[in-house]
């Protein structure tokens, strides 16, 4: 650490030496590099970069002020993991400065990017540093490292094992520390859990116009049962009359895809980042993308040939306790497989921040068929067979015009008629009014 007694000018700035004049918001990016650093280092204010003299003394109010703004910037989430206890003021001495050591949790993300010095600088990592950094650290170390919240609640997990007929044994799940803490694998199966999931549906093919949207927080396990129901609620069944003896039937995405690249999202997602994973619906397309890159810097080649490195064992272990897994290493090829004799396959892409999974949608070529090119309306049987289809499937009890908007392409417009024209047909029975209006099928027994 420099003394204002040291002779001046002090060194040069390094891979553990930065100057400031002042306090600002750059020292946030210098303190996240030197976080992924290899020593201690140090940030140093009222001396001049260029001179490397001191040129001002910090007063016990200034150093106060800064303290309060370090203080809200480590206790808020713009640092992840958590650098509380690495990054300290030194008020005492006669150069004001920054001690910042380096953590066990490498990589140390502010706002979900990673920096390092480089000589002098601090440049944003490259994926390569990271992979490395990952590959260097402990990949069980989230999983078993202390939760920050050890106020946690295990109803709705708890709930999940009675139903499987199975003992709910909490240190056997990998819930306590040696010092009986709650680790991050309790955090992450609590009601308590803040990691979230977020969904929307677009209309059109881009994002220009939101449909719905949800927000999923809490145990890990009702998050994904809550983000399987808002898709397959959203996953319209089209039915088409053929020559054989039943109709053919086909959801926009097959079931198992989804279900497989929504639970490899989540049991293989960065904890270490606070993103949400996202999930996407659009009339063409669903995404489902997760924050972080494949885990030890392993390449999309060899994943889709079926090599495995769970990013979090623990929870890998818990949900195939529970059969929401079947298989080790075998999600993405299930994906693969369900679109095997399909005209359009999905897509994968690991990049340094993110994996996404896109699936297409296999009913998108006939819905757009459906569209009316004119404001008149036009009574189509293949809509009406899409619609009856879609509610003669035991899930939906009812359908609303968003949702026939969505399974025949029509317009609002258009989609109001052909209800009421289905209604006056005694096809439908209206129920409700206004935004709670819903739609029933009279006769179950209908042929379509």
């Amino acid at each position: 650490m420099l003394r204002l007694h040291d002779e001046q000018p002090f060194p040069i700035e390094n891979e553990v030496i930065e100057y400031k004049q002042e306090f600002n918001e750059k020292c946030k990016k210098e303190i996240a590099a030197f976080l992924n650093g290899t020593k201690t280092a140090y940030i140093y204010f009222g001396i001049d970069d260029e001179s490397r003299k001191l040129t001002h003394t910090y007063t016990d109010s200034e150093k106060h002020i800064i303290e309060e703004k370090l203080s809200h910037w480590l206790s808020s989430s713009i640092y992840y993991p958590s650098p509380v206890g690495l990054v300290n003021l030194h008020m005492d001495t006669d150069i004001f400065c920054i001690e910042i050591r380096i953590g066990k949790s490498k990589p140390y993300f502010l706002d979900d990017r990673a920096y390092v010095r480089n000589g002098s600088e601090s440049v944003r990592a490259s994926s390569e540093k990271v992979t490395k950094m990952l590959l260097q650290q402990n990949l069980n170390l989230f999983d078993t490292s202390e939760s920050p919240i050890q106020n946690l609640d295990f109803d709705d997990i708890s709930s999940v094992f009675k139903k499987q007929n199975l003992l709910f044994r909490p240190k056997a799940l990998g819930f306590y520390n040696s010092s009986k803490k709650f680790t991050n694998t309790a955090r992450l199966m609590s009601e308590e859990n803040k990691f979230t999931v977020k969904l929307a549906i677009f209309k059109g093919t881009t994002v220009e116009e939101f449909k719905d949207r949800r927000e999923l927080t809490g145990c890990l396990t009702k998050q994904l049962d809550d983000a399987l129901t808002f898709i397959d609620f959203n996953n319209a069944l089209s039915a088409k009359i053929t020559g054989k003896g039943q109709r053919d039937e086909k959801r926009s995405y097959p079931s198992i895809a989804v279900r497989e690249a929504l639970v490899n999202a989540i049991v293989h997602r960065s904890y270490f980042s606070n993103s949400p994973i996202q999930v996407e619906i659009y009339d063409n397309r669903l995404t489902i993308m997760s924050p972080g890159p494949l885990p030890g810097g392993m390449k999309l080649e060899a994943v889709l040939g079926g090599q495995t490195l769970p990013r979090n064992p623990q929870v890998v272990k818990i949900l195939h306790k529970l059969k929401y897994i079947e298989d080790y290493g075998t999600g993405l090829r299930r994906i693969i497989n369900s679109y095997k004799d399909e005209v359009v396959h999905p897509e994968f892409e690991a990049e340094e921040d993110f994996v996404k999974v896109t699936l297409p949608n296999l009913n998108y070529e006939e819905v757009t068929k459906l569209v009316s090119t004119n404001d008149e309306l036009e009574f189509k049987p293949d809509g009406k067979d899409l619609i009856i289809g879609y509610l003669k499937d035991l899930n939906h009890s009812y359908i609303t015009r968003d949702i026939v908007e969505k399974l025949t392409g029509l317009k609002r417009t258009q989609a109001t008629k052909y209800l009421v024209n289905m209604v006056e047909k005694g096809i439908l029975r209206k129920s409700g009014a206004g935004p709670k209006t819903r739609y029933i099928l009279v006769n179950n027994n209908l042929s379509i």
